[in-house]
């Protein structure tokens, strides 16, 4: 079981979440030319102590049912620094550019992949974001490598966002999981070509094409997975956005559909793969007070990772191949004082059920988590979170974890 904590740390760390998607509006550092051209540098670094204690469902390899826990560890945030270029406006149209790395400052970042396919320490760098938008009055189309379109509300609006949330292991290194596999899954960053209406009175509609993703384990393809994909993948995002005297009101639903063909699998099984998916959610801020909610539901989804192959999702046998039913939610409340400190908690879960011709097995994750996050002044936030939580996947049956840290933001 820790061979398997330590993969899914290893992949779960190159992961987590670039926070503010619209950092560079608070930049630190914004450079111009007589040309009309801006270059915009924004950031972000923090770090948390956790105290653990892990129940497992079954023995580990050495036969433990439980281990405690101390270490140093990121929050569901790496640290992020992103540059942003910003044109001047040629005929009506505006070009931004962006990119987004992440630089992971926990001890020797154990079993990452290496770019040569073998296991170690290297780089710490992970680019997360590379993609350029052209707007007009005709909307926005963005190209490139930035968060996906289905899921992204549910963990942009997640409280656990500036926290730690979940642990994958007791082990350390890499980040926290916030809520991914505890009430959504992780949208990821992914390479898409996508278009976005103009705001119509608070009303926006995204749609694109994304690169498939190809069957998989933790780490990219599976061993012994093999498969063809001659469509691209679809998502789809629509929100509204709404201010009331004393508050606001956001709202969300969003799509995911690909098709693939399994050409082999470790068991044998060939057939089509569709994934599908949506989900919907809403969050209502008035005088201090905030509550957010959000479900989603498909075929093919995972319950921590998105298209994960071998019982994750989906599986092949001599028989074939089937999808499992995946569904989850989460649903917090907060209170905010003197608009710095915010006091919030919220329960969430992800579902997935068993079909055991095909070797899908059932899964679930669910999560308490309260927090208090503070902000000292502009550029510094610290934080205290407490979370019980369990997942089948993980082997975990009871754990608390406390955790406290800061952010230094820029």
């Amino acid at each position: 079981m820790k061979r398997y904590t330590t993969k899914l740390t290893a992949a779960l760390s190159t992961l987590a979440l670039a926070g503010a998607l619209s950092l560079p509006t608070n930049a630190a550092v914004v450079l111009g030319g007589a040309d009309g051209w801006e270059v915009s540098y924004g950031g972000f670094i923090n770090l948390f102590y956790t105290q653990s204690d892990f129940e497992w469902i079954a023995p580990d390899a050495a036969g433990n049912t439980s281990e405690d826990s101390a270490h140093l560890n990121e929050g569901l945030l790496p640290a992020f620094h992103t540059m942003t270029v910003k044109s001047p406006e040629v005929n009506g149209l505006t070009g931004t550019g962006q990119i987004t790395f992440a630089v992971d400052s926990s001890n020797n970042k154990r079993g990452r992949l290496n770019k040569n396919g073998t296991f170690g320490t290297d780089s710490n760098i992970d680019m997360r974001e590379v993609f350029f938008n052209v707007a007009g009055d005709f909307g926005t189309i963005s190209v490139g490598r930035t968060l996906a379109l289905f899921g992204r509300q549910s963990i942009l609006k997640d409280i656990t966002l500036f926290g730690m949330g979940a642990l994958v292991g007791p082990d350390g290194s890499g980040t926290g999981l916030g809520r991914i596999g505890y009430g959504y899954v992780y949208p990821d960053f992914r390479t898409r070509l996508v278009y976005q209406t103009p705001d119509m009175n608070g009303f926006q509609l995204s749609v694109g094409i994304f690169d498939p993703q190809e069957p998989g384990g933790l780490l990219g393809t599976a061993a012994g997975w093999f498969s063809e994909t001659d469509t691209p993948q679809f998502q789809a995002e629509a929100t509204f956005n709404s201010a009331f005297e004393g508050g606001n009101f956001s709202g969300w639903a969003g799509f995911i559909w690909q098709e693939q063909e399994i050409t082999g699998s470790p068991a044998g099984g060939e057939g089509d793969i569709e994934t599908v998916g949506w989900n919907i959610g809403a969050e209502v801020s008035a005088e201090g007070f905030g509550i957010t909610g959000q479900y989603y539901d498909g075929e093919a989804l995972g319950v921590i990772l998105h298209n994960s192959g071998g019982g994750f999702g989906f599986n092949c046998h001599a028989m074939g191949c089937t999808e499992a039913d995946n569904d989850g939610f989460y649903v917090q409340a907060s209170y905010t004082f003197n608009g710095t400190t915010k006091i919030g908690g919220g329960y969430g879960e992800s579902r997935q059920d068993a079909n055991m011709t095909y070797n899908i097995d059932p899964h679930e994750g669910s999560l308490w988590t309260v927090g208090v996050y503070h902000d000292v002044n502009s550029w510094l936030k610290v934080i205290a979170e407490y979370g019980n939580y369990d997942h089948t996947i993980l082997n975990q049956k009871d754990v608390d974890t406390f955790s406290i840290g800061g952010f230094l933001l820029w």
